[in-house]
């Protein structure tokens, strides 16, 4: 991979809907070109899907975070329990774990009762073969800059305030169909919708203002490019966490950061993106030596390969 790659791979996180002659123009080469490098990229598995930022609080929807550690099964038995999980409609982001847990992924649901429901669905599925499974709220902040692999620091924002919003069938058939494939056309979707290309297009404008699609991007095989996740959770012992959240944020390791509400064990959890242990290490040394007053280190555990992208699942489009 070039730079010329990494200049496509930057601009599509940023807008993973640009028009190829856009793309090619930023990226700085022809249509044809961009083109080319676009789909071999697709090709590789290097970008692993393109998806719609939705603002699924907006549609009623809270999330939560999962962990969940196996017991006496087999090879063949985690596969059909993983396949469960992707196929699951309220199961989004979806990652193996190298380390005390199998799995980690994220919930979308509507309430308490609904929350219940599908953690029972999950368990009965499991059946004896779970060993830990925690829940947790994701609530108090969070922040994600997948473009710092790329030398950029631009905060994608979730869920951002919105009020007075009223959504038809056919807005959240739209969302439906853009949300795992931001590059869908326009023609494409008139076929499922039975509705013109400009109606749709009117639509989809009107979504973005309102805040009900905040942007789109991709989903990355790191390994591609260079890159191990490596997710740190941490307790917090004092209270300079604003301090420390602005560190995250600065910092050019740290692609994501989750702050949890009533979690006894840990408060968040920071994901880094690193090249070799080694980096890890500096990582983890700067952060005890900047903040080593206020924080304990609980766990660490690789993320090895991402399996549901962090797009809304169809369930929440019902």
């Amino acid at each position: 991979m070039d730079k010329k790659d990494k200049k496509l791979l930057a601009e599509l996180m940023v807008n993973s809907r640009i028009p190829i002659n856009k793309l090619a123009k930023k990226a700085g080469m022809s249509r044809e070109v961009a083109t080319y490098r676009l789909n071999k990229l697709i090709k590789d598995k290097t970008i692993l899907s393109f998806y719609t930022i939705i603002n699924t609080e907006a549609l009623g929807f809270s999330r939560f975070g999962c962990c969940i550690q196996l017991k006496n099964i087999t090879a063949q038995k985690e596969k059909e329990f993983l396949d469960f999980l992707i196929n699951h409609k309220f199961v989004t982001y979806l990652g193996s774990i190298v380390g005390k847990w199998n799995f980690g992924f994220d919930l979308l649901v509507k309430d308490r009762e609904h929350l219940e429901i599908i953690i029972k669905e999950i368990t009965n599925y499991a059946g004896g073969n779970i060993e830990s499974f925690i829940v947790i709220s994701i609530g108090a902040e969070q922040g994600f800059f997948p473009t710092k692999l790329m030398g950029i620091n631009k905060e994608i924002i979730y869920n951002k305030p919105i009020k007075g919003v009223k959504l038809d069938k056919i807005d959240l058939e739209i969302l439906k169909l853009i949300s795992k494939n931001s590059r869908i056309g326009y023609i494409e979707m008139s076929k499922n919708l039975n509705l013109t290309p400009n109606a749709i297009k009117y639509r989809i404008k009107n979504l973005e203002n309102s805040g009900i699609i905040q942007g789109y991007t991709i989903s990355l095989d790191s390994k591609k490019i260079g890159y191990e996740y490596r997710n740190i959770r941490i307790k917090l012992i004092g209270n300079k966490g604003k301090i420390l959240i602005n560190f995250l944020r600065q910092s050019k390791d740290v692609i994501y950061f989750y702050e949890y509400l009533g979690n006894e064990n840990w408060d968040l959890d920071i994901g880094v993106m690193v090249q070799n242990s080694l980096q890890l290490r500096d990582f983890i040394l700067q952060l005890k030596e900047k903040f080593g007053d206020i924080i304990k280190i609980y766990e660490i555990y690789a993320l090895i390969e991402e399996s549901k992208g962090n797009y809304a699942p169809e369930g929440v489009f019902e």
